[in-house]
């Protein structure tokens, strides 16, 4: 039987941002690494700088898909 992927329901404050159905909301530390176009390392010290919010689950660490939105539009340079 094939798995079948539920849409969650957008909250108020991330309304504007598209939910998109084959891609997972939780991004592991290499999925998240290749997101930013960077390297696992500085996703681990970025998160161990409390930069950005994780979710533990065991040993393994998570991030948010939209913790990282927030992170890139928090920190764009602006003219």
């Amino acid at each position: 039987m094939p798995v079948v992927r539920r849409l969650l329901k957008p909250d108020a404050e991330i309304a504007e941002q598209p939910v998109v159905a084959n891609s997972p909301r939780l991004l592991t530390l290499k999925e998240a690494a290749a997101y930013f176009a960077s390297s696992v390392w500085y996703i681990r010290q970025m998160i161990r700088n409390r930069e950005l919010p994780h979710i533990r689950i065991g040993r393994r660490l998570l991030l948010d898909r939209v913790d990282l939105d927030h992170y890139i539009e928090r920190n764009k340079v602006r003219r």
